[in-house]
């Protein structure tokens, strides 16, 4: 089973990621070790996506059904968009946080393999699986790279630094685009809903907390828009509002509504 090799990619994926960590960490001059900062990053992201190709083929459907293989999708995702941010900002502290999140996650299907069978139940074997499945992926990734710039921008409060401007004008940057791919995402989720079940919307808990996310970030859209100044109060509504996207992604199934939700399915 293809599951198996998980342990040795991830190895894999960790140690290319680790290994321009330092180098980036440390910044050397030398250009044989800035091509090893720019180079690996890259090879640990190919391998994921080789690897989320290869489970596609073993399990003959798109390895998107249980939260172990939708973990492996969000670890592709945010390692790929904190590189980018990485390439357009140079922040050494958002490339380790981001990549220590993507490790997590894949440690965490280890640990959590969530095996399944190679069939779909009808209800997911429909065209909007795949794009929905995935809009929400790069949406939660988005969302999780603007919660690590809030991070730093709470340690720098912590460390009494003065101006918060670059880390909210990069989580922001993020939030815009992520609000929109949740939008892009639930829309789609009620086209599905309408053409599998005979309804846009059936205040399903999973519905429910993912319209509360979306309600979370139009929030934070709204105050950075009309309350610009209150810098402290949006850092805390964007960790807010990534706990509750976390709880809407993987909690829903540990709340005694949850199982009676269509959305578990394994």
């Amino acid at each position: 089973m293809i599951w198996k090799w998980l342990l040795t990619m991830t190895f894999t994926f960790i140690g290319t990621w680790l290994i321009a960590g330092v180098f980036i960490l440390f910044k050397p001059k030398s250009k044989h070790t800035q091509w090893i900062s720019m180079a690996f990053p890259i090879i640990g992201n190919i391998a994921i996506l080789l690897f989320l190709t290869l489970l596609w083929i073993e399990l003959e459907r798109p390895p998107m059904r249980t939260m172990a293989e939708t973990r492996l999708w969000y670890s592709l995702f945010v390692a790929w968009i904190t590189w980018s941010i990485y390439l357009k900002t140079r922040s050494a502290h958002m490339y380790l946080l981001g990549f220590i999140m993507a490790s997590v996650f894949l440690i965490v299907d280890i640990i959590h393999p969530e095996y399944q069978s190679k069939t779909l139940m009808p209800a997911l074997q429909s065209p909007w699986f795949i794009p929905h499945v995935v809009i929400y992926m790069i949406a939660y990734a988005v969302l999780a790279a603007a919660c690590l710039s809030a991070l730093i921008g709470m340690y720098s409060l912590h460390k009494k630094r003065s101006s918060l401007e670059k880390e909210i004008s990069l989580a922001m940057k993020l939030v815009y685009p992520g609000m929109g791919l949740l939008t892009l995402g639930m829309l789609m989720g009620a086209i599905w809903a309408k053409i599998a079940w005979g309804n846009y919307w059936t205040y399903d808990p999973k519905e429910t907390w993912a319209l509360l996310t979306w309600l979370f970030y139009l929030i934070t859209i709204h105050l950075h828009y009309a309350h610009s100044d209150k810098k402290r109060v949006l850092l805390w509504i964007l960790a807010l509002s990534f706990i509750v996207l976390i709880i809407t992604w993987m909690g829903i199934r540990y709340l005694p509504s949850g199982m009676q939700s269509i959305h578990v399915y394994g």
